[in-house]
């Protein structure tokens, strides 16, 4: 057999082994990228929706006891998405803010129930995944008004 060498031969077996690996990792690359962001995306309008429904289970369940009366109590359980920063009380709306790659987005939902000034100025922060906030009402200076509680 003529040709080159053995040792030769190895070496270009090899070289023609690491172009081919470079090739393929040069091609894989980009794509591995761009399912990485589209998973980025699909995970935040995932969170976003978890955050706009644990807003108005919120909201609902303050209307509901609101409508019921005095010494009305319901215990919902609402689930936080993990980008959750914090959830908030205005005084007629509940405001859940969570962290997107865009910066904070605030997902709110209007309730007409009147809430207590403590209620008001509650936040809850720091918190992601299931969680049990107790919404009941209480009689303020001759007026029924909601009152929230959470465990820390």
């Amino acid at each position: 057999m003529t040709g080159l060498p053995a040792k030769t031969r190895k070496g270009q077996a090899s070289v023609e082994m690491l172009a081919t690996v470079g090739i393929v990792l040069l091609l894989l690359i980009p794509i591995l990228f761009l399912l990485l962001v589209g998973a980025q995306v699909r995970f935040e309008s995932l969170s976003h929706i978890q955050a706009a429904s644990a807003s108005r289970l919120l909201a609902d369940s303050i209307n509901e006891v609101y409508l019921e009366g005095d010494g009305a109590t319901k215990v919902a359980l609402i689930n936080l998405p993990s980008n959750t920063k914090s959830v908030a009380f205005s005084e007629n709306e509940v405001i859940l803010t969570i962290e997107t790659s865009s910066g904070e987005s605030e997902i709110t939902y209007p309730f007409f129930g009147k809430l207590s000034a403590d209620s008001q100025d509650l936040k809850i922060e720091n918190r992601r995944g299931i969680m049990p906030v107790t919404v009941t009402v209480i009689t303020e200076r001759q007026e029924p008004v909601v009152e929230i509680y959470y465990e820390e």
